[in-house]
């Protein structure tokens, strides 16, 4: 009796990941009688689904950073314009500057690891509310690059067009189509499949987790807190930095625009994904699969000609389940631990009669 009840409650740990694919298998499911009734199959086709990819690279990658500092506890709105910032102080250094490729790309990701270790420091030494400092963060590296770039935009010469080469040539569909696979493609899946496996089986990962869920009792075991918490920072502002070079190779152009609003699909992918908001809870899979619902939902829009004001009703819409359906699961497993520690205690007390 003792080892189901177990079983059941791990299970439970488990219910957002499965509520993730629970969702995006009924989304398919909608999307496929809507497309039967349309007789046009444009959404489940091998071309759109690359592009679904390479739409969202850049918020993958940035939201595997993002899952790091939210599940130790933290939050950061300043990713948008911070990836503004590292593509325009990239394409700048190139441009104007003349600097080769590399170092531009090395300038970038070191100045946005520098901004995020410095609020990390704050957030992490200073025991001040994340939400707060990262907001003033965006608000000031937003008028940095607007400052760099004198508000106007900068438009690069292919310099970083190399990210975008296809990896698969000049390979056709069945009816023609050209399918692209991009270097960045690749690199957002690495990236993923990377802080998986860095929160699933490193004792780095185990840290993060335990810092999240309860930060006294983390010290209280020898873990250094602010070591921890201020070091997810620091990957994340590298993530950001190369995601700002990503997203520069695909559209060509740095623009203040170019990161803004990106934080919300960032953080909506995440927690779709299954990170809980009070940290502790949440992995790379399900941050992974989050960017793919999203993703997907976006487009399939696009293809169904819905009006694009909808994909803020929907993304709002998500968000907002996907929070809910998280907070009941933790009501449930919280009902179970109490249920199992009751059940034991009634046992040890009849034994002891």
């Amino acid at each position: 009796m003792g080892g189901t009840k177990t079983k059941k409650f791990s299970f439970l740990k488990k219910s957002d990941i499965a509520t993730v694919i629970v969702i995006l298998v009924g989304f398919l499911a909608a999307m496929f009688v809507a497309e039967l009734i349309g007789g046009q199959f444009k959404f489940f086709t091998i071309t759109n689904w690359l592009n679904i990819l390479m739409q969202n690279s850049v918020v993958g990658i940035m939201a595997a950073g993002m899952t790091l500092v939210m599940i130790a506890g933290g939050i950061d709105l300043s990713v948008g314009y911070l990836n503004s910032l590292g593509g325009i102080l990239a394409a700048k250094v190139v441009v104007d500057g003349g600097a080769p490729v590399v170092a531009a790309i090395l300038a970038a990701i070191a100045v946005c690891v520098g901004l995020e270790a410095l609020m990390g420091w704050i957030i992490a030494k200073l025991k001040v509310e994340p939400f707060i400092i990262t907001l003033g963060g965006s608000i000031c590296f937003q008028g940095v690059a607007l400052l760099i770039c004198k508000s106007r935009e900068i438009v690069t010469q292919g310099q970083f067009a190399a990210f975008k080469t296809s990896l698969i040539g000049d390979a056709k569909t069945a009816s023609g189509l050209t399918l692209s696979f991009p270097v960045y493609v690749v690199i957002f899946l690495v990236v993923a499949v990377v802080i998986w496996l860095m929160l699933k089986y490193t004792k780095y990962g185990r840290q993060i987790y335990a810092v999240g869920a309860n930060p006294s009792a983390a010290f209280l075991s020898g873990i250094n807190v602010t070591m921890v918490k201020f070091s997810t920072y620091v990957i994340n502002g590298a993530l950001v930095g190369l995601g700002s070079i990503l997203l520069l190779s695909r559209v060509g152009t740095a623009i203040i625009t170019n990161g803004a609003s990106l934080e919300i699909d960032v953080i909506a992918a995440v927690v779709i994904g299954g990170v809980a908001m009070s940290g502790g809870k949440g992995n790379g899979l399900g941050t992974l699969l989050g960017v793919i619902l999203l993703g997907a939902i976006t487009n399939a829009m696009n293809v169904l000609k819905l009006q694009s004001e909808w994909q803020y009703v929907a993304k709002g819409a998500i968000i907002i389940a996907a929070v809910a359906i998280g907070a009941v699961s933790a009501l449930i497993t919280a009902r179970n631990t109490l249920r199992r520690q009751k059940a034991e205690a009634l046992n040890e007390q009849g034994e002891n009669e």
